[in-house]
């Protein structure tokens, strides 16, 4: 029979490796060249032409050495598919697979992620040895299956097969990876009890390498101080695991120890050495890997880019790399690290082009680095150019660039950009999901982020604290406490409990944002370890809600737990004393900052300030502000808008004037500020001065708030025409509130042509605003135009529109209470109306007549 040849030797290698083969049907004899692959190529044609061939029921030597090779190759290619067709071939041909056949078969599936036909073939073998186990732990292990291999281990021991020294290699890795002491524990009394641990120093070093990994240094110094012998890896295992402890000095001094013991340190010694906290050592080591010959190690080389980098000198790291003979891509990341994280990210961004130029392909790593420093400068052409080269990498369906990509668009504000780089993802993770929720909530979306979250769940991720957390502020920006109290629940059935400080921190803020404080002190009570994060929610969700005697018991508490309240728990006290205007519990709060020891930062000086200021206390913000000795553009413009809300407006405009002598740089913010007092004062020509000032002299572009500011000045002071014009303008899409605006300073001073203009602007934008057609029909009555007023009254009626009552607002023991008018839903009702008439009346017997023209 003629046989084609199975993939074409190049002419320059002889073929020395062909025999001859006698099939069951014939005594023909053929020529075969070797089913050795040399490539993915070479190695499909074989497994074709292996497919093609007369299938026999025997397997021969020389056909069993076909099929060694053959599963080899496709190890060494990790050549799944074809990998299954061989087996398919030996399955269908009904063929006994030798015993090493079927170990390279586990070892196959093993490493190409398929444990369960690596467990199939492990199972269904007929006879197993030593080998069989190892590669099935191994594969375990390889796949991350820790816990599986610690299982087969156990199954192994019962069925009465003696582990070897490879065995207990793997077996401690396992432990040391799933991060549970007594496993390794129980597999070191098994190695001790077969003889391993005297017999072989890999074993010794295993054990060191597990405890340094968990933590447990004192009994990886035991197992080192009784190993007999020694070698540079049981050196570095203890090294590295001091190293990654903290543990500075004893690394330091075990390198002592090594050079005095005649072992020599290698580039892995100087790499755990240099990846220590304390970078004081970084120069000293950089030296002795000079003298020890190793400065052209890549290793090495790139270790030391990492330590300048973490020690804050990108400079030295670049000498280190430009000394370099031979580079790598940790080495390229490792410069454009130092350079990014330093600050230097020109420099970085130059040396990427570099690596471009050069022979070394960039990889996740470099991309991703790239990309975060890119979020730091917001730069959205930066970003899609970054975008752009993971494309042409083939890097853009990458999880972790992906990731990387959708919070960084997300921060830019380009949202759809953000969610094409999630859609693109070829296989999202949780991080994935939670990064593409976080983005909605960074753009305010919460009803989204929401969605989304659910959308996870239902697609069978399992969220993590981080997916709870974001949930949970998305409830507590919507507020609803209902969600939020699912939320709680599924966090509960998740297994998130005992509450860490992190989660429980962000319940308590969801439970006081949707004013369930009762659940937020029931959630606060229930966290085992509180840090100072905690303590700060629960006392700025009571602050928030109106509970400003309870703050202060809790600030008593927090001392007696040893947690002093910082400047953010002050901050947040204050600006919730300044929203209820408490001026005592302010004054309480300040005189606890004066007792306290810590600095007072600018952010608690300003809500000082905001506080005394809505307090109506001016003397007392003045003061606060005058004892400041470096005031930044917040302490200006708090007191700027302090002035403004006492009434002193021109007092306003002369503390701007000092701002500007004192060389203080005003930003947006404070010509709201100033467009304000301007507004309060009636002080048009000051208004459009300073609006011309903001944009010549400090060049700020006027937002839609600067906008809307000139219109309300202009409105109130009567030139109708001219905040018209402002509004037709503007470089923004007007608003019913700008529209409003105008009508009602049309109201004020009875302009009926534009209010009837401005009437036709709201209407088209917000058809059922009840309080246009309420100026309108007001203004119609103010002209004598009363069949005008009725008119507008009759169309409110018939689209079904009705004024919203008026509503008060008044603190009583701390407590903020709102009341509408003809309210009768308060407990206290018939007390509350008996106590009004006792007020008014004195009012009314000195000839008090309360004004009603805006109340039609």
């Amino acid at each position: 029979m003629a046989i084609s040849p199975l993939f074409n030797q190049p002419s320059h290698i002889p073929i020395n490796s062909t025999f001859s083969h006698t099939t069951a049907n014939s005594n023909t004899s053929y020529r075969r060249k070797s089913f050795i692959s040399k490539s993915r190529l070479e190695l499909e044609e074989a497994i074709k032409s292996l497919e093609e061939e007369t299938i026999t029921t025997i397997i021969s030597k020389d056909q069993q050495a076909i099929y060694n090779r053959l599963i080899s190759s496709c190890i060494r290619h990790k050549a799944l598919s074809h990998g299954n067709r061989l087996r398919a071939h030996i399955d269908q041909a009904r063929l006994e697979p030798s015993l090493f056949l079927n170990n390279q078969f586990i070892n196959l599936y093993s490493r190409c992620g398929d444990l369960d036909k690596a467990r199939q073939v492990f199972d269904q073998m007929p006879n197993r040895n030593i080998v069989s186990w190892n590669a099935m732990i191994a594969g375990y292990c390889h796949n991350a299956q820790f816990f599986d291999a610690l299982s087969l281990l156990q199954t192994m021991v019962e069925d009465g097969v003696v582990p070897d020294y490879l065995t207990y290699l793997s077996a401690l890795r396992a432990s040391a990876s799933s991060g549970v002491l007594r496993h390794g524990e129980q597999v070191h009394a098994r190695i001790i009890k077969d003889g391993f641990f005297f017999s072989r120093i890999e074993v010794g070093n295993a054990l060191i390498n597990f405890y340094s990994k968990l933590g447990v240094l004192h009994d990886a110094e035991s197992v080192f101080d009784t190993m007999m012998s020694r070698d540079e890896v049981t050196w570095n295992s203890l090294i590295a695991g001091n190293s990654q402890k903290g543990n500075c000095e004893r690394a330091v001094a075990l390198l002592v120890e090594m050079h005095e013991e005649g072992e020599l340190p290698d580039e892995f010694t100087y790499g755990s050495l240099l990846a220590l906290e304390d970078t004081s050592y970084t120069e000293k080591l950089h030296s002795q890997i000079i003298k020890k010959g190793l400065a052209s190690n890549v290793f090495a080389s790139s270790a030391l880019l990492d330590a300048y980098g973490r020690c804050g000198k990108p400079q030295d790291a670049r000498k280190v790399f430009n000394s370099m003979i031979e580079r790598n891509t940790t080495s390229w990341n490792s410069v454009i690290s130092a350079c990014i994280v330093n600050g230097a990210i020109t420099e970085g961004v130059e040396l990427f082009f570099e690596m471009q130029k050069s022979e070394v392909i960039p990889d996740d790593y470099t991309i991703s680095t790239l990309l975060k420093a890119a979020m730091t400068h917001l730069s959205t052409f930066t970003a899609k150019q970054l975008h752009g080269v993971a494309y042409k990498m083939g890097l853009w369906r990458d999880a972790s660039i992906g990731n990387t990509l959708i919070i960084l668009y997300a921060k830019l504000g380009l949202m759809k950009d953000s969610l094409h780089a999630f859609e693109d993802i070829s296989e999202p993770d949780l991080i994935s999901w939670n990064s593409m929720v976080q983005a909605h909530l960074n753009n305010e979306e919460f009803e989204q982020a929401l969605i989304l979250f659910i959308e996870m769940k239902h697609l069978g991720f399992v969220p993590d604290k981080f997916s709870f957390v974001a949930a949970m502020e998305a409830s507590a920006a919507l507020p609803c406490s209902k969600t939020g109290r699912q939320i709680h629940c599924n966090l509960i059935k998740a297994g998130l409990l005992p509450l860490d400080a992190f989660t429980g921190s962000s319940l308590i803020d969801m439970y006081a944002k949707c004013m369930a404080v009762e659940d937020a002190k029931k959630v606060f009570d229930r966290i085992n370890v509180k840090d100072l994060i905690t303590w700060n929610s629960i006392v700025v969700g009571f602050a928030q809600n109106g509970y400003l005697n309870e703050i202060l018991r809790f600030i008593t508490l927090m001392k007696e737990e040893s947690k002093e309240p910082d400047n953010f728990t002050f901050t947040s006290i204050l600006t919730a004393c300044a929203n209820a205007t408490a001026i005592e519990q302010g004054k309480q709060v300040h005189a606890l900052i004066l007792k306290s020891d810590f600095k007072v930062d600018t952010a608690l000086t300003n809500a000082l300030i905001t506080m005394y200021c809505r307090a109506g206390s001016i003397k007392d913000a003045k003061k606060v502000f005058s004892a400041i000795h470096d005031k930044n553009v917040v302490s200006w413009t708090s007191m700027i808008s302090g002035y403004t809300q006492c009434g002193y407006c021109k007092e306003a405009l002369k503390l701007f004037d000092q701002m500007e002598c004192e060389g203080a740089i005003p930003n947006a913010k404070t010509f709201i500020a100033l467009l304000t007092a301007c507004s309060h004062g009636g002080l048009s020509n000051d208004a459009i001065k300073y609006f011309e000032i903001m944009q010549m002299r400090h060049g700020i572009k006027p937002t839609f708030d600067h906008y809307a500011c000139m219109v309300d000045i202009l409105g109130r002071a009567g030139r109708l025409e001219e905040a018209e014009r402002i509004i037709e303008g503007m470089p923004y899409k007007p608003n019913a509130l700008v529209w409003r605006m105008l009508l009602s300073a049309c109201r004020i001073h009875g302009d009926l042509e534009i209010g009837k203009k401005s009437m036709e602007k709201i209407l088209a934008l917000e058809p059922g605003d009840s309080a246009a057609f309420v100026l309108l029909s007001n203004l119609y009555t103010d002209l004598g135009f009363h069949e005008g007023a009725m008119k507008i009254r009759k169309l409110m009626r018939e689209k079904g529109i009705k004024k919203e009552p008026g509503k008060s607002w008044i603190e009583v023991n701390n407590r903020v209470h709102e009341f509408m008018a003809g309210d009768i839903s308060h407990s206290q009702t018939e007390e509350i109306y008996l106590k009004l008439k006792q007020l008014l009346k004195p009012l009314r017997d000195e000839g008090y007549v309360p004004g009603n023209s805006f109340l039609r």
